[in-house]
């Protein structure tokens, strides 16, 4: 059982306040957009970027904020299409909705659900699940359908995520593990048994690929048994599979998935203290916050062409820079959220960075200067502080599994 702390830098409470002092600032009449700057559609409301604004609203029992995450959730209803996908983000005022422009963005359908389901199991309210059950039910049905073989795992298109720019593909650990969470969140409102059932098989796939081990080798849970073979030369715990396609197979560490499978408790301890220790390794004393993704990718890695060719306007992931090793305090805070000791010197850490950059939000930081970039005012960075400081001193969770 984790330990939450009292005593904290006065730095922490003031960076704090602030976060939540921004979320306030992005509520709409149709709930949170994803930043004060009016950039490109960050003055939209979001399927991803509003239910993160949400989770960090229920943790913080602000009222305010959570009756604006109740208005994201019904703005994203309101824009569900027929096949009972969640749109990326959506104009309201000018009527316009996005489902992803390059490819569709898959993330925002399983942010969706996780959303609705942890509202209604926060705040216990059953009138809110009786409005939103059927759209749920579409949203989970369309996942469903992202199982092209019917087999367990969602197949994401190349971009299909928040690294929207990044290469990822295929079978990707980051989404199996939402996909992961939400089925455990439905479980948990629903109580259908076909539910848990189903989690409990995603949970055995997530271990049995993406943690490749010889010993698995005949498991039936093994989805591709060449691609599997190769997994199992390549493995150097503690880094999972990243992704995997029907002839390919990449490793590099995902922060991002490795605090969500830090915070589902799926994984054998051992294999968590290995992941938490690789986390902790990529912060340093000068810049505490964890990169999204390592190593990066530079002019000389195969993977150069790809990356340069994917972007919507402009390219962004210049080494060190964006997804490819850029810090993200989002993705800092779901760690220090999962994080299992006290957490009090990393929450200090990472306020006094904020703190530094006078509260700006930016959306992240040059992975080897520490020079805040990106969007400022961004709810994103404010909900992964609030989400990290709300389980080290409070010991509350981002979700309810």
């Amino acid at each position: 059982m984790f330990k939450v702390v009292n005593e904290l830098n006065p730095d922490c409470l003031l960076v704090y306040e602030a976060s939540i002092k921004l979320l306030k600032n992005l509520l709409t009449k149709d709930g949170f957009v994803a930043s004060t700057e009016d950039t490109a559609n960050y003055r939209r409301v979001w399927g991803r970027d509003g239910v993160v604004a949400g989770l960090a609203s229920l943790v913080s029992g602000n009222k305010e904020l959570i009756q604006g995450f109740r208005l994201t959730l019904e703005t994203l209803k309101k824009y569900q299409d027929k096949t009972g996908r969640i749109a990326s983000n959506v104009d309201v005022a000018n009527n316009k909705v996005s489902f992803g422009t390059t490819v569709g963005r898959v993330d925002a359908s399983i942010w969706y659900v996780i959303g609705v389901c942890q509202y209604v199991l926060v705040t216990k309210d059953s009138n809110v699940w009786q409005e939103f059950e059927d759209s749920v039910a579409r949203a989970f049905f369309y996942l469903e359908c992202l199982e092209l073989n019917g087999r367990g795992l969602v197949n994401i298109p190349p971009g299909g995520d928040w690294a929207d720019e990044y290469i990822n593909e295929g079978y990707v650990l980051f989404d199996q593990m939402l996909y992961l969470i939400a089925q455990k969140l439905y479980f948990k409102v629903t109580k259908k048994p076909d539910l848990s059932e189903k989690a409990d098989r995603l949970t055995e796939l997530i271990k049995v690929n993406y943690f490749p081990k010889l010993e698995n080798i005949d498991s039936p849970f093994v989805y591709h048994q060449a691609i599997f073979k190769k997994a199992v030369e390549d493995y150097k715990p503690p880094i999972p599979v990243t992704y995997f396609t029907s002839h390919n197979i990449r490793y590099h560490f995902d922060s991002f998935a490795s605090s969500l499978l830090l915070l589902t408790n799926i994984l054998d301890r051992e294999d968590e203290k290995m992941i938490e220790q690789k986390l902790m390794s990529l912060a340093d004393s000068s810049l505490p916050i964890i990169p999204a993704f390592y190593p990066v990718i530079d002019e000389n890695h195969p993977l150069w062409g790809q990356l340069t060719d994917n972007y919507l306007y402009e390219f962004k992931n210049k080494p060190y820079y964006f997804h490819n090793g850029g810090r993200w305090p989002m993705v800092h805070g779901f760690f220090l959220a999962s994080f299992e000791g006290s957490g009090k010197n990393e929450l200090e850490a990472f306020a006094r960075i904020l703190r530094e950059d006078d509260c700006v939000f930016h959306e992240f930081y040059q992975g080897q200067t520490g020079e805040p970039l990106g969007t400022t005012g961004l709810g994103f960075s404010a909900s992964g502080y609030i989400l990290s400081y709300e389980k080290i001193v409070n010991g509350r969770l981002p979700f309810l599994i």
